[in-house]
């Protein structure tokens, strides 16, 4: 057993010794190779003979040929030329940067209180839970009894869109006090309304 570990751990000195060894003579080969790269640079070549038709180098260079690129007059391009395919991007103005009127922001911000007025609302009353118990007690009122059979589809149709109540919060601000009209107020402005604009 001895005899096996003292060979096996001759082996590994030898091949820890070759591996030295090796990397010494490819250090030694790249150090005696290493060049300056422009050194390895070939061109390779032919000569050929061009033949030149003026007639078709006229052709292709005549203002008939050409023409303006997006409508620029002084800048005339060939019908193959690839800038043809390309759109006309006209320049960005951001919407911060355009000058609006007071009178647009001010209808604008009084279509944001209509589009969002019920989304600030239930923001401002918190999260509306549907299984509220009128809305259970309306589901209990639309099932139909074993009398009712006879109407028409049509008919129960329009019974059941006539009993659907509106589920939006409806908020009276009379009853709000000054901390909880502030924050109504901040509500509103993450959805495009100014500080005052919602409750006054």
């Amino acid at each position: 057993m001895w005899h096996e570990a003292r060979k096996h751990e001759r082996k590994l000195r030898g091949m820890m010794v070759d591996y030295k060894k090796r990397a010494e003579r490819r250090r030694e080969y790249y150090e005696k190779i290493k060049k300056d790269p422009a050194q390895f640079l070939q061109v390779h070549g032919r000569a050929c003979k061009v033949h030149l038709d003026s007639a078709v180098a006229l052709a292709a260079e005549s203002p008939v040929n050409m023409m303006p690129w997006q409508g620029d007059t002084n800048n005339m391009i060939d019908r193959f030329d690839v800038r043809a395919h390309l759109d006309f991007i006209p320049m960005y103005t951001p919407a911060l940067l355009s000058p609006t009127s007071p009178e647009q922001e001010s209808d604008e911000r009084k279509c944001n209180y209509e589009r969002y007025r019920g989304l600030v609302q239930n923001d401002f009353a918190g999260s509306y839970t549907y299984e509220d118990s009128t809305v259970e007690e309306l589901e209990n009122s639309l099932e139909k009894r074993p009398g009712d059979e006879e109407d028409s589809e049509e008919d129960s149709n329009t019974d059941e869109d006539e009993a659907i109540p509106d589920i939006d919060v409806e908020v009276d601000v009379d009853e709000l006090n000054q901390e909880q009209v502030a924050d109504l107020n901040k509500q509103a402005t993450t959805y495009g309304m100014a500080e005052g604009d919602f409750v006054r």
